[in-house]
């Protein structure tokens, strides 16, 4: 039961203890900041999160004085919009965050990473930034928007870009269900759109690129049927995505292992700070200043692009799958420099 305490009015009633409506209001406070709620909403959502008796029978008429009471407390504007729900519009003295400078840096920081919406989720994140720089105080803000140039992140500049609603109805079915789609690859002329048949893993992001990890299930190419692939999610055609209702089996199929073997020349590694680009590598430093590094991949696409960078300080050695890709490569390149 609700706490309660003798009324001081004639009608010797009760009435809630002023703790307890303290309590309340501020819950109230708490559910507007989530988002906008009808009044029938708002009654319900507190009775839920305290019991029954939180609001007494005249329950819209409490909710009213509270909202009453909370906008003359703190300032703040709480409106009625069309659709009947409450929203918090402006929220005046309410500073229910403070942050250190340093951590209004890091804030500043973070708002700057992901303008450049270089994740598929960056308009959420968009989204919670905006709504914890709202919750600042006022003169805090102030500091917030003078804060001191930051770390910057290159990230490649994109022609294209996947389509918003496409790219979360993937996220939603990650590990869940089936997809179909057709796909504009690289291994088909430009204007050929490709069927596949997928079951989705997980969203990555690399070099400015969306991927979409998945296992190819039916495709027009065989030697990726059955493979995991990277699909470039702006690649694939938008309206084509078909959701099948069936479900996934909960545990993903076993990913192929390589292990890779590669040596680095002394101008690369004589310093010994070289970059580990893979899982599990070991690294043996030798005496003229070159290394050779052993590790371990699943994508080996992945890894030529990576061992790419360092250019003619890098060689190959294992497994032979990479390194044929790195002769094709190498060799495909001197057609381009006779």
């Amino acid at each position: 039961m609700a706490e309660q305490e003798p009324s001081s009015g004639r009608g010797g009633g009760i009435r809630r203890s002023s703790k307890l409506t303290f309590q309340r209001r501020l819950w109230l406070v708490r559910r507007l900041v989530r988002g906008p709620a009808t009044a029938q909403e708002l009654i319900d959502d507190a009775r839920r999160a305290f019991d029954h008796d939180i609001y007494p029978a005249n329950a819209t008429i409490a909710l009213n004085h509270d909202l009453a009471e909370i906008r003359n407390l703190f300032g703040c504007t709480i409106k009625r919009v069309r659709n009947g729900r409450y929203t918090l519009v402006d929220y005046g003295e309410l500073a229910l965050l403070d942050l250190a400078d340093a951590e209004l840096d890091t804030l500043s920081f973070l708002v700057t990473l992901f303008a450049d919406a270089i994740t598929p989720n960056a308009r959420s994140v968009q989204g919670l930034l905006d709504r914890i720089i709202a919750l600042l105080p006022s003169e805090r803000r102030v500091v917030f928007e003078h804060a001191g140039p930051h770390v910057s992140v290159e990230t490649p500049a994109m022609t294209s870009k996947p389509d918003p609603t496409m790219l979360e109805r993937i996220r939603r079915n990650l590990g869940r269900h089936y997809l179909r789609f057709r796909y504009r690859s690289t291994h088909s002329p430009a204007q050929i759109e490709e069927e596949h048949r997928v079951a989705p893993y997980h969203l990555l992001v690399r070099d400015g690129h969306t991927y979409l990890d998945a296992v190819c299930l039916a495709g027009p190419h065989a030697e990726i049927v059955n493979r995991y692939v990277n699909y470039r999610v702006d690649r694939i055609v938008p309206g084509s995505l078909m959701v099948e209702p069936g479900r996934m089996p909960p545990a993903p199929p076993p990913r192929r292992v390589w292990q890779v073997r590669y040596w680095l020349a002394p101008p690369v590694a004589q310093q010994r700070d070289i970059a580990l680009w893979f899982p599990g590598s070991t690294v043996v430093f030798f005496a003229d200043g070159s290394a050779e590094i052993t590790a371990e991949t699943t994508d080996l696409w992945q890894a030529r692009q990576i061992l790419f960078r360092y250019r003619e300080h890098c060689r190959v050695l294992e497994p032979p799958e990479l390194v044929q890709m790195m002769r094709t490569s190498v060799q495909q390149m001197q057609e381009y420099y006779p």
